[in-house]
């Protein structure tokens, strides 16, 4: 806790972290929200499902445009920007008198305008705190908030609906997005960051063999998690699988208060994505047990916020500085294709195989992932001293 304490205590930190968390909390209640009330809305959840996939090709198409206009224009008016559109759309989704088109449209745009958040607090990290142990333990944080909002943001959002109505967490999720995007887009610490701007061509990140090879990791990584949420929801039923999927963001904050903070070789993305593996593998031992079922995911969470942690260690050692919004614009890309396209491929393995196959092809994209951080060792940069890799060694 000591390597906690001390981190927060430099200026800057604690406002940043949780100024971005608020902003995107939104996010963590969006899906949930988005299908119960277009689904009341339009009496079928076929629009719901078509809205949500609009968000998330919107998002997968705007996210390294974003990250390239913050390097180019800076970091506060892209976020005030895209802040004040999402804050209409889910207003306009909740409120405006449309159409299932109109509806999928609007969710398009939300997509498109998805405020870059976590793309930019990554890029201000390296500038509040000097030293890599800190740097790391800062990016461990950082994942493991990220795991908070995908905990608490659905908890809230099936609250407010079951005490409420469908219209109340859409107020609360445009409320939040504002304030929160506005309070970390004008901290002084983010708006004057000392970011150089990017005067290479869109698109020259992509010529660093080791950015494909995590755009690649993160489509892997993400997809299999859509995977295990589909296969969870079909083989414990809806009533079971909320507490099921979440014991893996409940494993992935343990994982990262643990482990998270410790110094990292080449090889420890590997040994991260080979437990998030072990933990798909064992699900086989009883795959229709909801505690099993559970237990398993737990174990695949304990290596997915330090995996997300060291990905970030990595491109902030590997990546000038003045390129790293775009590259986690790619990177948010690559995640939001690699969920949708897992979704759709394990609801279709659900309904013409079984529940057990949908975990198969989640297993089957961990492993993919894991043989490309293999391959990726040679050119991945180390976070230990030359005192510390003598001890690991």
């Amino acid at each position: 806790m000591r390597t906690y304490i001390e981190l927060f205590r430099v200026h800057g930190v604690a406002v940043v972290l949780w100024s971005q968390l608020l902003a995107r909390f939104a996010f963590g209640m969006q899906t949930i929200t988005f299908a119960i009330l277009l689904q009341n809305k339009f009496d079928n959840y076929t629009v719901a499902g078509l809205a949500i996939g609009a968000a998330t090709l919107g998002s997968a198409i705007s996210a390294p445009i974003l990250g390239r206009w913050m390097a180019v224009i800076g970091i506060k008016p892209v976020i005030l920007a895209t802040s004040v559109i999402a804050s209409v759309c889910y207003l306009l989704i909740g409120f405006a008198p449309i159409t299932e088109t109109i509806a999928i449209g609007i969710s398009l745009i939300l997509g498109l305008g998805n405020p870059p958040i976590q793309p930019a607090a990554r890029t201000v990290y390296p500038t509040l705190v000097s030293g890599e142990a800190k740097r790391n333990t800062l990016y461990s944080v950082d994942a493991i908030l990220q795991e908070v909002i995908w905990i608490l943001g659905p908890v809230l959002a099936t609250v407010l609906i079951a005490t409420t109505n469908t219209l109340v967490p859409i107020v609360v999720m445009a409320a939040v997005q504002l304030f929160g995007g506005f309070w970390f887009g004008l901290l002084p610490m983010v708006k004057d960051a000392p970011i150089p701007r990017s005067t290479k061509r869109m698109g020259s990140v992509l010529r660093s063999k080791l950015v494909k090879f995590l755009i690649v990791i993160n489509l892997l990584f993400v997809g299999s998690f859509s995977a295990l949420e589909i296969g969870a929801v079909a083989a414990v039923g809806q009533a079971q699988a909320g507490f099921v999927i979440s014991m893996l963001s409940v494993g992935s904050v343990v994982g990262g208060l643990a482990f998270g903070h410790r110094a990292r070789s080449p090889l420890a993305l590997s040994k991260q994505l080979a437990v998030v593996l072990l933990g798909d593998l064992l699900i086989f031992f009883n795959a229709s047990d909801p505690i099993w079922l559970a237990i398993c995911l737990f174990i695949s969470g304990i290596g997915v916020a330090t995996a997300f942690a060291t990905m970030g260690s990595i491109i902030g050692k590997a990546v000038q500085l003045d390129e790293t919004t775009e590259v986690y614009g790619w990177i948010g890309s690559g995640q939001n294709i690699g969920y949708g396209a897992g979704a759709a491929v394990a609801g279709i393995v659900v309904d013409k195989i079984n529940s057990t196959t949908s975990f198969g092809f989640a297993a089957g994209l961990d492993l993919f992932a894991l043989l490309v951080a293999i391959a990726a060792i040679s050119i991945t940069p180390s976070f230990l001293s030359s005192k510390n890799e003598k001890e690991e060694k």
